[in-house]
């Protein structure tokens, strides 16, 4: 089987249903969406998925607020 570029399909890419071949497959910019847990309550979280620009807008809100090391805490602390 060939590719659309008009490479020969390894065999290995055929037994797993691939229909490019390498070189095509890894020259794409394959964007994969991105998401968060949200927790709005204690019962459970929500995920929110965004596009790839969406993220990219808003990923400087998104401040973690878990656990951290003391130090981590002291200087960002000092830092504010």
């Amino acid at each position: 089987m060939y590719c659309n570029c008009g490479n020969q399909i390894e065999a290995e890419r055929l037994e797993l249903n691939l229909g490019v071949c390498r070189p095509c497959a890894f020259s794409r910019p394959d964007v994969r969406p991105k998401g968060r847990m949200v927790y709005s309550g204690k019962v459970g979280g929500e995920i929110e998925i965004y596009s790839a620009e969406s993220w990219n807008d808003n990923k400087k809100y998104f401040l973690a607020n878990g656990a951290r090391s003391c130090v981590k805490n002291f200087s960002k602390s000092i830092a504010v």
